[in-house]
């Protein structure tokens, strides 16, 4: 037992583990950005802070992700250098319905935000939601439709299969971007899932033209159909799970739920966060973990598509390492099906910290572990009590032929359950005292 759960903590700590399942709350609400969710449990949650999202496996393979995006009239006028309101946008959709309901062209509304250009991910835009190569390489169509009272904007993109041209997006894809406005804040709900093989049943999918949502699923066959049924059901709860208020001054901070870690855990609000339940470490520990980062490095990363896919392949690993994401947070919880389950590790407190000592030393020292990580310098401390126990890591080392980095990490144990708190920076950047502060506050549930 003891072993295990060590070999589960350092899986966590190092990421071992893929994500695999995840049971995300029923409601979340962004107060300072006016946007509420409802929505059905989740593989995956993704959160910033004024973005958030789930991602299904309704096949257990592909990935669909939903996302709901808000953006002030401020961030939306430094990006289109044009002023903006929601009356001036509301005014365009009904321009674009006219067009619409005569088959005319949508380009007649003259309407910057209705147009996929804005929408292109690169440096300093913030409303960066499409990538370069898909836009280069899809059918694209503009449609309008009303959910109640609430107006939407459709901009559609269809992935034309040619695998050499979306090489970096792995596959291709149908991407959806559902514009609404509201008290001057401008919504993007972002919707994307992967396009089957249409090679294997020798049909393509043809272009598309201005006001037309190609019909994909009608163009399917066999099981290709029922997959992408499966991710235009998930595409269509989300949005209309989504509703809208005026924006409120948040009252509680910014950061992610993890009820075993004592609830809100508080991050820098530029950083982002994606979260997730890991069923397959153990049948007995299921182990919720949660990853965080600043959002101008995940970004980036999106940014560089090209460095993204090399990296994705194994290749060019250290130049996504170097210029990107510089420090990253790492948390994990269990709540042990028996209640048990750590007891032995409180029996003898003294004994216990003497052996984990003992297992950290050895741990760091084994060839696997070596021939990734050199541990240049490693401080431990540890503290049991009848019920609790902490254990402090901190230290340097280098990934071997990547970075030098720093780590700092906080493993908590209670009989039925444990928790991780730890941040990796590369060369010799340094916690910040906020996070360390929020670091100091996490505290496990004992029950």
């Amino acid at each position: 037992m003891m072993n295990k759960f060590f070999s589960v903590s350092l899986a966590a700590l190092l990421l071992a583990g893929s994500f695999t399942a995840f049971a995300a709350a029923n409601t979340y609400a962004d107060m300072d950005s006016g946007f509420k969710l409802k929505s059905q449990p989740s593989w995956m949650e993704i959160g910033g802070k004024n973005f958030y999202g789930l991602a299904n496996k309704p096949d257990k393979k592909g990935t669909s992700v939903n996302l709901v995006c808000a953006f002030t009239a401020k961030e939306v006028e430094e990006a289109t250098g044009k002023k903006f309101t929601t009356e001036e946008f509301l005014k365009k959709f009904k321009d674009l319905q006219v067009l619409e309901r005569n088959g005319l062209s949508p380009d007649k509304v003259n309407y910057l935000l209705f147009m996929p250009d804005p929408y292109e991910i690169k440096e300093k835009n913030k409303l960066s939601l499409l990538p370069k190569e898909l836009l280069d390489h899809s059918s694209i169509s503009i449609s309008t439709s009303k959910k109640g009272k609430v107006p939407y904007v459709y901009l559609h993109v269809v992935g034309n299969n040619d695998e050499k041209a979306l090489k970096n997006l792995r596959r291709s894809v149908d991407m959806q971007v559902a514009l609404t406005s509201q008290n001057d804040m401008l919504y993007a709900i972002v919707s994307t899932f992967p396009l089957p093989n249409l090679k294997s049943q020798k049909e393509k999918i043809e272009e598309a033209t201005p006001f037309t949502k190609k019909k994909v699923r009608n163009e399917l066959t066999g099981g290709n159909k029922e997959k992408v049924n499966a991710y235009i059901a998930a595409r269509k709860a989300f949005i209309n799970g989504v509703t809208f208020f005026k924006p409120l001054k948040e009252t509680e901070p910014y950061g992610f739920t993890d009820a075993l870690l004592g609830g809100k855990v508080k991050l820098p609000e530029d950083w982002a966060y994606v979260q997730v339940n890991d069923d397959t470490v153990s049948d007995k520990i299921p182990l919720k973990l949660t990853m965080a980062a600043p959002w101008a490095g995940v970004s980036e990363v999106l940014t560089y598509r090209n460095e993204l896919g090399n990296a994705l392949d194994g290749k060019d690993v250290e130049k996504l390492n170097f210029q990107k994401i510089s420090e990253v947070a790492f948390f994990a919880s269990s709540k042990a099906k028996n209640k048990n389950e750590f007891a032995q590790l409180f029996e003898s407190p003294f004994l216990t910290q003497l052996l984990i000592d003992k297992l950290i030393k050895e741990g760091i020292n084994q060839k696997s572990v070596k021939s990734i990580i050199d541990i240049k310098e490693l401080k431990t401390s540890s503290d049991f009590t009848e019920s609790y126990g902490t254990i402090n890591l901190s230290g340097n080392g280098k990934i071997k032929n990547h970075f030098d980095f720093n780590l700092n990490a906080k493993i908590m144990i209670t009989p039925p359950n444990f928790g991780m708190a730890s941040y990796f920076s590369k060369e010799h950047k340094q916690i910040s005292p906020e996070l360390e502060k929020s670091f100091s506050l996490i505290k496990l549930n004992k029950k």
